[in-house]
């Protein structure tokens, strides 16, 4: 007879025997210390919690309410390990490679590339298409009657924002592991980063120009 326990994961209640709490602890623990003095390493534990719990969740029946070790196994399998990432284990090395298995797709508004509310931007990415195309396609169908408005509106209102890095990765249509989430935190730094400088350049360029004004 196997002790249960119940714990919360990613907001939700579980029952899960000894065993199975032991290991998932266990990983949970190496995640923390492997992301930990990675920027952005709060997000993606907190997404990393969240997808186990999803999965697991998923995994729930009438007959079967208890988490056991083979569906522990199993989760942490599709998400992989630190040394699937890094053989040493370590956050050392750059990390920069993501994996190319395809996961869940999902219509999310992407607020990384959006000049309004990010519909546009997230309809590109969900069918791989420059958003470019998919403002212009908008703009013909305002100069056809005002219905870009209206629908740009609607979308606006029914699709939600990808706000985490796992939503972002599903608006893309790339699978939630490990990796794929390091990339993506990765890539997102990058850009902030350049963002930050392009501002300060130009802010320092407008100094420049008003102090020769004066």
């Amino acid at each position: 007879m196997n002790k249960t326990l119940t714990i919360n994961l990613g907001g939700i209640v579980f029952h899960i025997d000894e065993d199975a709490y032991l290991v998932l602890d266990e990983y949970l623990k190496t995640l923390k210390k492997y992301f930990g003095n990675q920027e952005g390493s709060a997000e993606i534990l907190s997404d990393i919690e969240s997808r186990l719990a999803e999965i697991l969740s998923g995994k729930r029946t009438e007959s079967s309410q208890v988490v056991t070790l083979p569906e522990v196994n199993e989760v942490i399998a599709m998400m992989g390990r630190p040394v699937d990432i890094d053989p040493d284990g370590s956050a050392g090395t750059d990390g920069n490679t993501a994996s190319e298995e395809k996961g869940n797709k999902r219509f999310f508004r992407d607020p990384g590339e959006k000049i309004i509310a990010g519909v546009c931007s997230g309809i590109g990415a969900y069918f791989r298409l420059d958003p470019v195309w998919v403002r212009l396609l908008f703009i013909l169908f305002l100069a056809a009657g005002g219905s870009g408005i209206l629908l740009y509106l609607v979308l606006w209102i029914v699709i939600p924002e990808a706000k985490t890095t796992s939503e972002r990765l599903e608006m893309r249509g790339r699978k939630i592991n490990l990796s794929n989430l390091q990339h993506s935190m990765r890539e997102e730094v990058s850009e902030l980063g350049q963002r930050i400088g392009a501002m300060t350049n130009g802010s320092a360029a407008t100094l420049r120009r008003a102090g020769a004004v004066e």
